[in-house]
């Protein structure tokens, strides 16, 4: 598996064709199929335990026949409620992947299922779901307050 330790951006992530709506999109947006025409490097990233399963494709894309500027003025998120909205998604299947991941372990204390499960608390844990949450709630404590209810000990502090 090719591992990237340096991330370039891609110019996708700054492309009006991104988020596929009525007036945009791609084939790489709207069904994950590459973009005739485009330069792109292949990459192959790990997601979750990193398990060979858990692998999936993704692209640097350099260059792009589709390539449309974003101008920061169609605007995804158009008000607060619009945003709240997308982040309040966004975590709930989060949290529904971890109170999965959790009742598996608390179920099977196998090796694997716990090696899921901190999958999972060590993504909820970075500093992209404090932002999402607009730093107002302590996962570590949610995360906590869980284990409780399902019978497992808690988290140990961060040192």
């Amino acid at each position: 598996m090719e591992t990237n330790q340096t991330k370039k951006p891609s110019l996708c992530w700054k492309c009006k064709n991104a988020v596929p709506s009525a007036s945009s999109g791609c084939s790489w947006s709207r069904a994950f199929q590459p973009v005739e025409g485009w330069t792109a490097e292949r990459k192959h990233t790990a997601k979750g335990n990193g398990s060979a399963d858990d692998v999936y494709e993704t692209y640097c894309v350099t260059a792009c026949p589709e390539y449309r500027k974003d101008d920061g003025c169609d605007v995804l998120c158009r008000n607060d409620e619009g945003c709240l909205r997308i982040a309040e998604h966004v975590l709930r299947l989060q949290m529904n992947k971890y109170r999965s991941a959790l009742q598996r372990y608390a179920r099977s204390r196998s090796d694997n299922d716990l090696a899921q499960l901190k999958a999972v608390e060590r993504e909820l844990f970075t500093p992209y779901y404090a932002a999402l949450m607009m730093h107002s709630v302590d996962l570590r404590q949610v995360c906590n307050e869980e284990r409780r209810r399902v019978g497992l000990p808690e988290l140990e502090e961060r040192e």
